[in-house]
């Protein structure tokens, strides 16, 4: 049997301080979930940020390349999208980028530092996965679960983006992590870790306050000798006789106060700029009862999640290990992670339906369940068949296949591909035009490109570029309009012959063909504009 490779070396009757278990861990026990996990993303770790929910990634690397060019503080996050102003910009706790920032000052501008801190939040993300799953259910499916959280293709591949997610996860295991020690063991230092990662990623993003904090509550509520006698149900309808103990109160009520006053010092800014991420007012990504009634949006999220959460096989194998764990403690709070999960994404549907990084929590409870339907399964198919490798090898191997083909051809290719065609543009921009002029990119909402170039400017789609609009752009200080016959946004088609003959009778006048090309893409100064 494969996992009689490894030697477990977790142990139940004694939980040590975090970095006395992190230092002290043999490494065999870890080394094969995270060498698989590393090679899987360090695949393209180069790569300019393109492709997949690029515009994410691209906002987060311009804040960090602002921290480490102009040295502002933390609280001062800067954005390229904010035309001739400074991007100031209203947005969560920078945390991520600041770091990538510091990092800039010893490394210079590259990508791949950002990709690379994302890759070590990932790993350090597997051990501990291993060990929820090894504390709630057993050894072997907390092994098998951190394998999981390695190989799948969303964890894979949110596991080397340039953008918070990697962290969230990180800070989320170990804060769970962390407060089961404090339960057993009565640390203040495990309780201080426990908060200080729940206060960073509610920081990071609000929702962990659901998906976080409904599993912390039914961890505190719950004891191995009486986990039978209340249900879930039970520990909603008593969650305010829970919080009504010190120890818990003070606990999430510290953060929700801290939460607050960066998220109101926030909201000062984006009154001031004009320059938000959404989260007030008609465009905030939250839900809507239509939206919930909306039976298509659910199937594609249910097939967007068997796909790229699960690769497919995942799904029953979770099953398989709630049902087998349903009634013990270990599968009670996996569960109550999944429903906090659940309860999360309806909150905020519309930006859960379109942004699938919102379904990466899921996987922090998922992977364990995952592991022990492994277990279960690949013990009983095992008997049956006659191959003499073990069943375990041929089950994970056909799981790493999978991953691997949708990683290829969902991610990977389309990164490939949109280098070629964006790169050139974005290297010419970055050799002809100063660091400190403006540019206008016709890329409607995605500041891609601007962040390819490295420079600020004014994000715009080709319906609004007139001879007004340009004018405006130029007296503003844009130097360029800069662009794709083909493309708006990285993945929105345009009618390449529309868009050419629109601006050749701004750019040309008379004189046909005059448009600066670069393949299919255009760099055509502002100061050509025909009169």
């Amino acid at each position: 049997m494969l996992r009689r490779l490894v030697l477990y070396g977790i142990h139940l009757d004694r939980e040590e301080p975090l970095m006395l278990a992190l230092l002290n861990f043999r490494l065999r026990d870890y080394s094969i979930p995270v060498f698989l996990g590393l090679i899987l993303r360090l695949i393209q770790i180069q790569s300019p940020i393109l492709g997949v929910h690029s515009w994410r990634q691209a906002d987060t690397a311009a804040m960090a390349r602002h921290f480490a060019l102009k040295g502002t503080p933390i609280w001062l996050p800067q954005i390229d999208w904010g035309g001739a102003s400074d991007g100031f910009v209203e947005c969560e706790f920078p945390l991520f980028p600041f770091l990538i920032g510091q990092l800039y000052k010893l490394t210079g501008i590259h990508e791949w530092v950002g990709r690379s801190t994302a890759v070590i939040c990932s790993l350090i993300t597997i051990i501990l996965v291993i060990r929820i799953g090894t504390i709630l259910l057993d050894p072997d499916s907390g092994w098998w679960g951190g394998l999981f959280f390695a190989i799948l293709p969303l964890t894979v591949f949110y596991g080397r983006t340039f953008q918070a997610e990697s962290m969230l996860l990180m800070f989320g295991a170990l804060s769970i992590e962390r407060y089961f020690s404090w339960r057993k063991t009565g640390s203040v230092w495990s309780l201080m870790f426990s908060w200080s990662s729940f206060t960073a990623a509610c920081l990071i993003k609000v929702l962990p306050l659901i998906w976080l904090g409904i599993p912390i509550l039914a961890l505190h509520a719950k004891n191995t000798r009486r986990h039978r006698q209340n249900g879930l149900l039970k520990l909603v309808l008593n969650v305010f006789n829970i919080l009504k103990k010190p120890s818990l109160s003070i606990y999430f009520m510290t953060v929700i106060l801290i939460v607050s006053i960066w998220f109101f010092y926030a909201y000062q800014i984006g009154q001031i700029t004009g320059l938000s991420f959404g989260f007030w007012g008609t465009s905030s990504d939250r839900s809507s009862l239509r939206l919930l009634l909306n039976t298509q949006v659910w199937l594609d999220f249910a097939l967007r999640i068997t796909l790229r959460n699960f690769a497919i096989l995942g799904l029953p194998l979770a099953f398989l290990g709630f049902w087998k764990t349903r009634k013990d403690l270990g599968g009670f709070i996996l569960m109550s992670g999944v429903i906090g999960w659940f309860a999360s994404t309806l909150i905020a549907f519309r930006a859960s339906s379109i942004h699938e990084y919102y379904q990466l929590p899921l996987m922090l409870f998922a992977c364990p369940l995952m592991g022990r339907g492994f277990v279960i399964c690949s013990t009983t198919i095992s008997k049956s068949l006659i191959f003499s490798v073990p069943s375990q090898l041929w089950l994970i191997l056909f799981n790493i296949l999978i991953s691997f083909t949708i990683l290829n051809f969902d991610y990977w290719s389309l990164e490939r591909t949109q280098e070629k065609i964006w790169m050139p543009l974005a290297e010419r921009i970055r050799n002809e035009v100063p660091g400190d002029h403006r540019i206008v990119t016709v890329t409607g909402g995605d500041p891609t490109l601007l962040n390819l170039a490295r420079r600020q400017g004014w994000l715009t789609s080709i319906e609004n570029v007139n001879e007004s609009s340009l004018a405006h752009w130029s007296s503003q200080g844009a130097k360029y309009l800069v662009g794709s016959f083909e493309w708006q946004e990285s993945y929105a088609k345009l009618s390449s012959r529309t868009t050419k003959i629109k601006l050749e009778e701004l750019f040309c006048g008379e004189s046909p063909d005059c448009l600066n090309t670069i393949g299919s893409t255009y760099f055509l100064s502002l100061d050509n504009v025909n009169q």
